[in-house]
């Protein structure tokens, strides 16, 4: 027979793996997440199981697996160029629905959208050398899966934006 400390113990244990094994996938999604989108995971703790049956899903054959995969290979992509890739953050998107995005680039608010081939995308934030405000902006979307380029920010920059700065010590002498 139980006794009434243990039925309260047996409860209150109950309750406290119930909450637990709800609230653990939405803390899990925050933790993996960009800034962005952690308030979702908070607010709305069931939305962590998406989360959670993604991750566990996710295609053995993915190109890039982790942040240093995505960021080497945001490097490469703008090796020798004014945008330089700082930080890479996971965004998890709705299944068959493209990603919309805005953001300020020197002024301009630009929205972009992209259809990625699975739920998560590498964001890529980097500086671009040759703008007023270039830093901390979204320079690429790297897909999770195939590694294809989805965003670049080279789209939306002018021809100018895009050329590097000349370095006024490299100018010739004008004396023979």
């Amino acid at each position: 027979m139980i006794h009434l400390r243990d039925r309260r113990f047996l409860a209150v244990g109950t309750v406290v793996a119930a909450l637990v094994v709800f609230v653990l996938p939405g803390f899990l999604a925050f933790r993996y997440t960009a800034p962005g989108q952690r308030g979702q995971y908070i607010t709305r703790p069931w939305r962590g199981w998406r989360f959670a049956y993604a991750a566990l899903a996710v295609p053995g054959d993915s190109v890039l697996k982790t942040s240093g995969m995505a960021l080497r290979k945001a490097d490469w992509i703008y090796r020798g160029t004014v945008i330089d890739p700082r930080e890479v953050q996971l965004v998890f998107v709705s299944s068959g629905r493209p990603y919309t995005f805005t953001q300020s680039v020197d002024g301009r608010t630009l929205t972009t959208s992209v259809v990625p081939s699975y739920r998560f995308i590498w964001q890529v934030q980097g500086e671009v050398a040759t703008l007023t405000d270039g830093g901390g902006i979204v320079v690429a979307l790297l897909d999770y899966r195939s590694g294809r380029l989805l965003y670049d920010v080279r789209d939306d920059l002018t021809a100018g934006e895009i050329s590097p700065v000349p370095d006024a010590t490299a100018s010739p002498d004008p004396a023979p």
